[in-house]
């Protein structure tokens, strides 16, 4: 893995640039630790079944499962470093690897579950519901490139594969 990619250095500077500052992005970043997760990972779960019934319900429970085993272990395989002090503004810390955001895998499985679903229905009350949990999923790529926990390659290439992850496992459970 490179330590970062063409385009996530300027790309990281315009977003942390455009930010109104990171108090709102340290805000967003809270709702993957506990006890705000488990809320997530439950809204998910219901959000599924009431859009899709069962086997939707059963897929997210699956993939949330997997990312909470595999999550933060799969940052061993890549193990690539945390955007650089010199390139970028970075706020705190940040400590590990960078890709995959565990951030990104969880919000992917919850928000970006609920919005597969959603926007895969054709009832009108839960594709708004698929695009309404777009929203949370942007505001958390966004937050973590504005503090500087990743580049924005970790949290677009996260995101996809996650959600590819998603979308194979609802087609496979015909959900």
């Amino acid at each position: 893995m490179e330590p970062s990619f063409a385009g996530d250095v300027t790309i990281a500077r315009a977003v942390q640039s455009a930010a109104p500052g990171t108090a709102w992005a340290s805000r967003v970043s809270t709702i993957v630790t506990a006890p705000g997760k488990y809320v997530l990972m439950t809204l998910a779960v219901a959000l599924a079944f009431a859009i899709s019934g069962w086997r939707a319900a059963l897929v997210v429970i699956v993939v949330i499962a997997a990312e909470q085993w595999l999550g933060e272990a799969s940052k061993q395989l890549a193990a690539r470093p945390r955007p650089s002090r010199d390139l970028i503004a970075v706020t705190g810390s940040p400590s590990g690897f960078s890709f995959p955001s565990t951030s990104m895998t969880l919000m992917a499985v919850t928000c970006g579950a609920v919005a597969l679903i959603g926007l895969r229905s054709r009832l009108t009350w839960a594709r708004a519901v698929g695009v309404i949990s777009l929203v949370p999923l942007v505001l958390m790529a966004l937050a973590r490139v504005t503090l500087g926990a990743h580049w924005p390659s970790d949290v677009v290439l996260t995101t996809v594969i996650c959600l590819a992850w998603v979308w194979a496992g609802l087609r496979v459970a015909r959900a």
